[in-house]
């Protein structure tokens, strides 16, 4: 990684989608200049996570969110 960084060694267009399936992003993520965690990206990196799930785990990590987002509300009051 770091050789690539420098500019030492160039990066195949295999080992890059390698790469963002591995940390979970998408290509167009980790070849831009700045990433803003915007609405519509975290729903890109949600949908990316959960697209080969089965419908039933997408159910739970629902379930999951539900269940922290009212923990915060009750923190709030």
């Amino acid at each position: 990684m770091g050789a690539i960084e420098r500019g030492e060694r160039s990066l195949t267009l295999d080992t890059l989608v390698r790469l963002v399936n591995r940390l979970g992003v998408t290509v167009d993520y980790m070849l831009s200049d700045s990433v803003t965690d915007s609405d519509a990206n975290i729903i890109a990196q949600f949908r990316q996570i959960t697209d080969r799930q089965p419908l039933e785990r997408k159910q739970m990590a629902i379930n999951v969110l539900r269940t922290i987002f009212s923990y915060f509300d009750k923190d709030a009051v």
